[in-house]
């Protein structure tokens, strides 16, 4: 008995969003030794705040070679071709419909990469409420299936583990622009 009682205060001490920060990867600061350019990481982490919101992930890249925007890593756990992201940034909609990479990177996961201003960046990481939808297509059995799955995160929702990794993020980048 004493077991089940430990076990279930186990999970749900790793469900607080303290813990969910500690057990995920945080920003990294990295010199290249080819030709000393610098780049503030932040590997795809989950960007949804309840399990009734779809399984949508999003990373972040800031490099010193193009200091005015970050590059974001959208993902979803589905096997399809990401083609868009949209956030809803405190009531402030912004599309971004143009990826930099050309095909979706597939695994469990699927990834594509847009591009953000430093400044709307800025604003998504400060917001209270950051609703993020994922513009996907499938094609199976000769159908084409259009998805669009939702997710939300931001300063009044922490239990989205997105939610606490933008400001290390920031005081890096902010750390490397300052030099």
């Amino acid at each position: 008995m004493k077991r089940v009682i430990f076990l279930i205060l186990l999970f749900l001490i790793s469900c607080t969003p303290a813990m969910q920060q500690s057990m995920t990867p945080s920003a990294k600061t990295v010199v290249h030794d080819f030709d000393n350019h610098i780049e503030v990481i932040q590997l795809p982490v989950s960007a949804a705040s309840s399990m009734n919101e779809d399984l949508n992930a999003l990373g972040f890249r800031w490099t010193s070679k193009a200091p005015d925007i970050v590059r974001l890593k959208v993902g979803t756990k589905e096997i399809t071709n990401i083609y868009a992201v949209a956030f809803n940034i405190d009531g402030a909609i912004v599309n971004i419909e143009k990826p930099i990479d050309t095909p979706t990177n597939y695994g469990g996961w699927s990834y594509r990469q847009f591009v953000m201003p430093l400044g709307q960046f800025v604003k998504l990481a400060n917001a209270q409420i950051v609703k993020m939808k994922v513009f996907s297509v499938e094609y199976y059995n000769n159908l084409i299936n259009i998805l669009i799955t939702p997710s939300s995160f931001g300063q009044s929702k922490s239990s989205a583990v997105v939610s606490g990794k933008f400001s290390e993020f920031l005081e890096q980048v902010n750390a490397q622009r300052n030099k």
